[in-house]
């Protein structure tokens, strides 16, 4: 089966347009169309199917779909693996972040490694968990780090460090007063809260709900800077990694609220994938890790009020 024939299915597949999907791998319309009807005359079904003015994905393409980013991803990491030989001074390295590793702690890292290895291609992501984990069971990651457990039974896990999940609220908020709050207390103030598909928010909520309490107001943003704006400017309370909070609380912008019995800690993980081997350059970025990230993550700087 070729591999480009397949590329170019997944193309089709995820934008459910020929047109856009020739963009995305270089090719004309009739190139994209004709490659799909090879694969489906190959293959005796169909793949797509046009109901109106829609493209939809057959039964049987849903299947090839998730068996050709398993070849794909395999044929690729087959090639990593030979080309892992070079030397860490040259190549690249993806790297994927859920948001609390990718704002607040791997930056400082990447720098370490940039200045070290100045010719190596660093490419960075930060998405939500489960983004992340999707990328790597799709080998468009070579390594990831985040918050949760994550539930692939494809890729590897490795606890780093230990994080921590607090509440805060700006000084003014009547809150920032309070010696200490009930879980059950918290249900009519305004939470400003990450998106769903967070672990930060998929942690705080399950740990709430188990408290009695529940979140009835919010706004709902994808930037923990954003979040922490607003909290600033007295709109709310909200939740975060105490390492996302550190400046903050130093400089008393922010507060945190002492919530009874609250005590949200986790590990941040690296994940890869378990066929995954580490290149040279993989390597010499996972020792910089080792040694840097425990000193970013000493708890200085995080008192309450």
């Amino acid at each position: 089966m070729n591999p480009h024939h397949l590329r170019t299915f997944l193309a089709v597949r995820r934008h459910l347009n020929y047109t856009r999907a020739a963009e995305e791998v270089f090719l004309t319309q009739p190139a994209v169309s004709r490659q799909v009807r090879q694969l489906e005359e190959k293959l005796g079904v169909r793949l797509f199917e046009q109901i109106g003015k829609s493209l939809h994905l057959t039964d049987a393409g849903e299947t090839l779909a998730v068996e050709a980013e398993k070849l794909l991803g395999a044929m690729e990491r087959t090639a990593e693996a030979v080309r892992s030989h070079r030397s860490a001074e040259r190549g690249s390295i993806r790297i994927g972040a859920s948001t609390t590793p990718g704002f607040y702690l791997l930056p400082d890292l990447l720098g370490q490694f940039h200045r070290r290895f100045p010719k190596v291609a660093l490419h960075y992501t930060v998405e939500n968990s489960l983004r992340i984990e999707q990328m790597l069971v799709r080998n468009e990651l070579d390594l990831g780090f985040v918050g949760a457990n994550l539930s692939s039974r494809e890729l590897e896990l490795k606890p780093l460090v230990e994080d921590e999940i607090v509440c805060f609220t700006s000084p003014s908020h009547r809150l920032a007063k309070v010696r200490r709050i009930a879980p059950s207390s918290l249900e009519e103030e305004m939470w400003i809260i990450r998106e769903k598909g967070s672990a930060t928010r998929l942690l705080f909520e399950d740990w709430l709900l188990s408290r009695k309490g529940a979140i009835r107001k919010s706004i709902e943003l994808t930037c923990p800077e954003t979040c922490k704006a607003l909290v600033r400017a007295g709109i709310g309370i909200s939740f975060m990694s105490v390492h996302g909070l550190r400046a903050e609380i130093r400089a008393k912008y922010l507060v945190k609220i002492l919530v009874t019995e609250m005590s949200l800690k986790r590990p941040i993980y690296l994940a890869k994938h378990s066929d995954k081997r580490n290149s040279p350059v993989m390597e010499s970025f996972l020792a910089i890790v080792e040694i840097a990230l425990p000193k970013l993550t000493t708890p200085r700087g995080y008192g309450g009020r």
